[in-house]
């Protein structure tokens, strides 16, 4: 069901009656945790046009990797314009894409996209405040370990905590994301049940979410090339570097000339340094592929990694929305596809919008127009938290 504007609008009207009747989320745990919250007004021009406020903080984690290391990660930190409603602004939690694995990759430190502003500025406009955090290694120490789901989750839910105790937000949360970020979504809301049982999600939105079935492992994936054959990119090299990179720090004794063709191994080695649009530029501009970038072993290393891509559960909690751009081959459409499938047959209450002829990136923003009425759903269909 599509809604116009003017019809969001009237919608959120009594929504903001609701936020109202919502206590304001605090407890000495809290007041602990904002002790060990750093926070700073965050550069002018990486903010967006619709926050009265906007913060960089840095905060408490532990990591995913291992499961015990004590880490500080980071966030940004949005508050909409206007007078917080009682008890605090709802939160948009806001789980970006792809963009490297470098410290200086971190979205906290850099421009927003133009996509991505015009989507965030929607969520302001409508009274969510928005927490978008860069995840563990972008804008911290470390190397990101990429798709890595439980560290990508741990992070996420420990910066929601984090902003939770230091600006005048609610306990009522909506997690979205796209591609990388909707894997991240999706992994926190199954992680958040024994990690945080005390944030309350009511909602997750996803588009181009990319998904390992249990029959499908991560060489199948990046070793199709889409019918390019061997004289084209395929933009999908530059996650192999990235996944590559995270087997190689928990493991130094492995050879990128085991793995990779010499061809490869120049692009291979900016991979650390760059993010993902000059490293996909490289990779296309020098054509690299599976057939001329990849050795047979890299599907043992691949195959090895994907235990840690996948999901803890299909079956969460909270509502999902999924959106599917029918043009998407960074995250092919029949992967999203079946994944939607599957979150359905596994019980989750789940809304799937599909988009035909728009690609990974496109889809964002139209999605909006079925994701926001989703989400209003959502909050005037559940009880307050608590």
């Amino acid at each position: 069901m599509t809604f116009p504007l003017h019809t969001l609008f009237r919608l959120a009207i009594p929504l903001l009656a609701l936020f109202a009747l919502v206590p304001a989320f605090a407890d000495t745990a809290h007041h602990s945790l904002s002790d060990r919250v750093s926070k700073t007004p965050l550069d002018v021009q990486n903010g967006l046009q619709e926050a009265a406020e906007q913060y960089r903080i840095q905060y408490p984690s532990t990591s995913g990797v291992d499961g015990k290391t004590a880490r500080q990660d980071s966030a940004a930190v949005f508050i909409p314009k206007g007078t917080p409603p009682q008890g605090g602004w709802p939160v948009v939690v806001w789980t970006h894409g792809t963009i490297g694995v470098a410290n200086g990759c971190a979205p906290s430190l850099n421009p927003r996209t133009a996509r991505d502003s015009q989507y965030l500025n929607t969520w302001l406009s409508l009274g969510f405040a928005v927490v978008a955090p860069d995840y563990a290694g972008l804008g911290s120490d470390g190397l990101h370990h990429y798709l890595h789901a439980r560290a990508e989750a741990w992070s996420v839910l420990d910066g929601i905590r984090a902003a939770l105790a230091n600006f005048p937000l609610r306990n009522q949360l909506v997690l979205v994301g796209q591609s990388q970020g909707a894997h991240a979504a999706f992994s926190s809301a199954g992680y958040q049940p024994d990690y945080a049982p005390e944030l309350h999600i009511q909602a997750v939105v996803l588009t181009g979410t990319p998904w390992f079935a249990p029959d499908m492992s991560a060489a199948q994936l990046f070793a199709s090339t889409n019918g390019a054959g061997t004289n084209a990119g395929d933009p999908k090299i530059p996650y192999v570097f990235y996944i590559w990179l995270s087997a190689a720090d928990r493991n130094p004794q492995l050879k990128a000339a085991d793995y990779f063709q010499s061809g490869a191994l120049e692009a291979l080695g900016k991979a650390q340094s760059l993010c993902i649009t000059p490293l996909t530029e490289t990779v296309m501009q020098q054509r690299l592929n599976a057939e001329n970038s990849l050795k047979p072993a890299i599907q043992t290393l691949l195959e090895d990694q994907t235990a840690a891509l996948r999901y803890p559960t299909l079956k969460v909690q909270p509502p999902v929305f999924i959106g599917i751009g029918g043009a998407d081959i960074n995250v092919p459409t029949a992967m999203q596809q079946r994944f939607a499938a599957a979150v359905k047959e596994a019980g989750t209450a789940v809304e799937i919008h599909n988009y035909p002829g728009l690609d990974h990136s496109g889809t964002v923003n139209p999605s909006l127009r079925d994701s926001v009425p989703f989400v209003l759903k959502q909050f005037a269909a559940q009880q307050p938290a608590p």
